[in-house]
């Protein structure tokens, strides 16, 4: 009897031991196909045709390389963004796509803390006056430096990320607020000590307000010009999900005005950046390149659960963390 057949496509090149620490952690009683990270859409759909599982980054398919995949049980995603998929595709052909089930979450959730800290602190700022000899000269040492305590920090979106960005704040004594679509239980907001508030409340409140949604239709530009003009004169804006999720353009208005007193971002409408794009050369803007997600604990926690997920389909159990826009077609264990 032939074992079943694992397709792992990188997307984007990997370090060596990422990809080594894929193949170790591989069940023993499947089969492992990895692709070259370059291959292209035509080979990912060729390859799809004789696998059983679909596991890694992917990018946008045809419907027919979904239909043409007979033998294809299960489209296991690594990322906990999946908006670049084709999933009515997917839909058509009845096959999950599976989020990666928040393994990523700690290191976004860090990511974010990093930034607000870097921007209320000046990192920046400071390493490149230390580095060029310069010390505090240009740079007042207490203008617009400031604690995450006391502070009002306003977390849109309160899945896995959000949730572990909340658990962490906690221990800043920062007053948390939060807006979702789905608003969780009077138990569940007091155990991770988040108030819930409408979104216009949350921009008019919160000193920080951080982003943590998927991107879609209803998310796409969701902080644009009306929202930012609700946001504090001293607010900072933080995005580590998806930078199509802000208008851009009304953001470096808002920042070039002084109308936002800073933004952290590991992320923008076009990646990589645009060398012109007016956000790479305003002082009060901290970047990083889409980068809060990758590490190598995150990377253990990302197979884990794939291959994890891989296993009970294979064992006639449902799969977890189907993505929300295909629930309807599959029941969830």
């Amino acid at each position: 009897m032939s074992r079943e057949k694992i397709l792992f496509t990188q997307g984007i090149e990997m370090p060596p031991e990422i990809v080594e620490q894929a193949r170790q952690m591989k069940p023993v009683d499947f089969d492992l196909q990895m692709l070259p990270p370059r291959a292209t859409a035509e080979e990912i759909a060729a390859a799809m045709r004789e696998a059983d599982y679909l596991l890694g980054f992917l990018r946008f398919l045809p419907d027919e390389a979904y239909l043409n995949a007979r033998r294809l049980k299960l489209i296991q995603v690594l990322s906990a963004g999946y908006d670049m998929l084709n999933i009515e595709g997917a839909r058509k052909a009845r096959i999950p796509i599976c989020s990666n089930g928040g393994a990523n979450s700690v290191a976004v959730a860090e990511h974010a803390i990093m930034l607000m800290l870097a921007v209320y602190r000046k990192l920046v700022a400071f390493h490149q006056n230390v580095a060029a000899g310069r010390w505090h000269r240009g740079i007042p040492r207490t203008e617009d430096i400031y604690e995450i305590e006391g502070k009002t920090v306003g977390i849109i979106g309160l899945g896995n990320i959000g949730q572990q960005v909340a658990k962490r704040l906690r221990a800043f004594d920062a007053r948390l607020i939060y807006y979702d679509l789905f608003r969780r239980s009077p138990t569940e907001e007091a155990a991770l000590g988040v108030e819930y508030v409408p979104l216009n409340v949350l921009l008019e409140t919160a000193d920080i307000v951080t982003l943590h949604v998927p991107l879609n239709e209803t998310t796409r530009h969701l902080i644009g010009e009306a929202e930012l003009r609700r946001m504090k004169p001293k607010a900072v804006l933080i995005n580590t999900c998806r930078g199509e999720v802000v208008d851009e353009a009304a953001l470096v208005a808002a920042l070039q005005e002084r109308r936002l007193m800073a933004a952290g971002l590991d992320c923008q409408e076009k990646e990589p950046a645009d060398p012109q794009n007016p956000l790479l050369k305003l002082a009060n803007v901290t970047l990083t390149p889409h980068n809060a997600g990758p590490t190598v604990d995150s990377y253990r926690k990302r197979f884990g659960n794939g291959y994890l997920n891989i296993q009970r389909v294979a064992n006639g159990q449902s799969p977890l963390w189907i993505i929300p826009e295909m629930r309807d077609l599959f029941a969830t264990a």
